[in-house]
């Protein structure tokens, strides 16, 4: 396109579509459109990274005092913890946050984008399942983004998390003091770095040790309760030798793994000792209450508000904050 940006015309030819039903797409009416139809708008939205801009002109110099926050699953009591300490962060700076949950779809996700850019938030603390395309759409449209919890190798965002390598170090290097050798490891899925980190740091503490963790269990599923559930069960079927440890990588996973263990009569912690990582509120009321590293939440809020509103190239790249977390819950036992 030469140059210029891109045009409600430009959105329609893309999309095989009129510039009428582009309107109804971003103005959500007054007319029904398709979900098809709806589907390729959105796509072209994105693809030429379209935001309406009828205001740009007299907002350009103006705050709105609002933020964005987009959360892939707001059901994670993770990700739940995490808004409210951003929406209480923002607060204390004035600002209200619209939250955005993407439900781990990525047309949704561009979905919230599309509106954060046309309401022209004051900047977009992000969580997020499409990556690399949503945050590089962020940064193109010229809106201040922080990612928060996953670093994105090669992008320019600032993000913002704890060192999630020495969080699951620390929890695992806790069963191992108490004596456990036998210390499984529940992570996420591969192509996520925060679940690649954790293993990691479960592995270095094992060879601290001088445990092999390549003859340890090792499995890999959602950060779900029924992703640890699923854990357990293979765990069952599996024929090896029974771990007296287990190390899961988040809150959610180990409340699955409790779920399923009282359904095989394993007395946890006394036939199953439990670490997790983030220290959710819910972790707190599972039964029993899970020994887990738990998150600064209100320190990463507050730097995650903090960022997102300081002057462009003021703030580091990266900020990784462990200092606050810390176990907490202390229901591993000795085998």
């Amino acid at each position: 396109m030469n140059g210029r940006n891109p045009t409600r015309d430009d959105v329609a030819a893309l999309a095989q579509t009129s510039s009428a039903v582009v309107s109804y797409v971003i103005n959500n009416g007054p007319r029904n459109v398709s979900p098809e139809r709806r589907e390729r708008v959105l796509n072209a939205m994105a693809a030429l990274n379209y935001y309406p801009n009828a205001h740009a002109r007299s907002l350009a110099a103006t705050e709105t005092r609002t933020l964005g926050m987009i959360v892939p699953n707001i059901s994670n009591a993770y990700f739940a913890e995490f808004a409210l300490a951003v929406e209480d962060a923002a607060i204390a700076r004035d600002r209200l946050m619209f939250l955005g949950n993407s439900n781990e779809d990525a047309q949704r996700e561009q979905a919230y984008i599309s509106s954060f850019l046309e309401q022209h938030v004051d900047g977009i603390i992000f969580i997020g399942v499409a990556l690399r395309s949503s945050i590089g759409r962020i940064i193109q449209s010229g809106m201040s983004v922080v990612v928060v919890d996953r670093a994105i190798e090669g992008s320019d965002s600032t993000t913002i998390s704890i060192d999630h390598r020495q969080a699951a170090r620390d929890a695992t290097r806790h069963l191992v003091e108490h004596g456990h050798r036998l210390i499984a490891c529940l992570t996420g899925p591969a192509d996520q770095a925060v679940a690649e980190d954790r293993r990691q740091g479960w592995a270095d503490a094992l060879t601290g040790a001088g445990i092999d963790p390549g003859r340890q269990i090792l499995l890999r599923s959602p950060f779900s309760i029924r992703g640890g559930i699923s854990a357990f069960e293979q765990i069952t079927a599996s024929g090896c030798a029974h771990p007296t440890a287990i190390f899961t990588a988040s809150d959610e996973q180990a409340r699955g793994v409790i779920v399923a263990a009282a359904r095989r009569g394993v007395v946890i912690p006394r036939d199953l000792a439990i670490v997790s990582v983030d220290g959710t509120r819910e972790s707190e009321f599972s039964n029993p209450a899970l020994t887990t590293v738990q998150q600064p939440y209100r320190r990463l809020a507050a730097a995650a508000v903090e960022s997102v509103l300081a002057p462009e190239g003021t703030m580091p790249r990266h900020i990784a904050d462990a200092s606050n977390a810390r176990l907490a819950g202390w229901n591993s036992q000795s085998p």
